[in-house]
């Protein structure tokens, strides 16, 4: 019986894991962005709880990469000195998130996940922004080479025939101490990652 792989999931997500985000105090209002309210899980996917989320599954049986975005719808909300709110709604386009063609090979699979996506509720916004090289093994390995910016949560994620999803790299800001700042400007981390057969095989 063979040992390789049929199916091999990789998923990304970008989150802000608070419930709300301090943007600014514009005058007299506090202005806020509604954040995801959760922490690091593979579980998120179309739970409307990140702002990014990314999806590329890989079918050797068929020499197939299939793939799935989305993002979060954003929330403003502004509060006034007498208490009183105002909330204003939209969602970034997921065009900017999409995977290259794949480069399919004896040993396996390689091909580029990308993420660009903007606030649509801020004039001129910085995206956030991720790219990562994957080299997927038909024994269900997974190597990563990528780069992201510094603001928010990052968490990329390998599953293999249905099992178990394992960690393959994460980002906190609240360890590292970025800020939306980090946003602008070119993404400031790069990581390698390597995550072997998977043990269950």
């Amino acid at each position: 019986m063979s040992d390789d792989a049929e199916i091999v999931k990789l998923r990304a997500a970008v989150f802000i894991p608070s419930a709300w985000l301090s943007r600014a105090n514009d005058a007299d209002r506090t202005l806020e962005f509604r954040g995801d309210d959760r922490e690091f899980t593979p579980h998120a996917v179309n739970t409307g709880r990140s702002r990014v989320e990314q999806e590329a599954v890989v079918d050797f049986a068929r020499e197939t990469l299939s793939e799935f975005a989305d993002t979060g719808r954003s929330v403003e909300r502004i509060t006034r000195p007498d208490g009183t709110e105002e909330r204003r709604e939209g969602k970034a386009s997921a065009d900017g998130i999409f995977c290259t063609d794949p480069e399919w090979h004896d040993g396996g699979v390689e091909f580029v996940i990308h993420a660009s996506a903007s606030n649509p509720l801020v004039p001129h916004p910085h995206p956030v922004d991720y790219q990562v090289e994957l080299a997927v093994d038909r024994d269900g390995g997974v190597e990563a080479r990528g780069r992201h910016d510094g603001f928010p949560c990052f968490e990329f994620y390998a599953q293999t025939d249905f099992g178990e999803f394992r960690t393959l790299y994460r980002h906190d800001f609240r360890e590292t101490g970025d800020s939306l700042s980090a946003l602008a400007g070119p993404m400031e981390y790069e990581f390698e990652a390597t995550l072997p057969l998977d043990p269950a095989e």
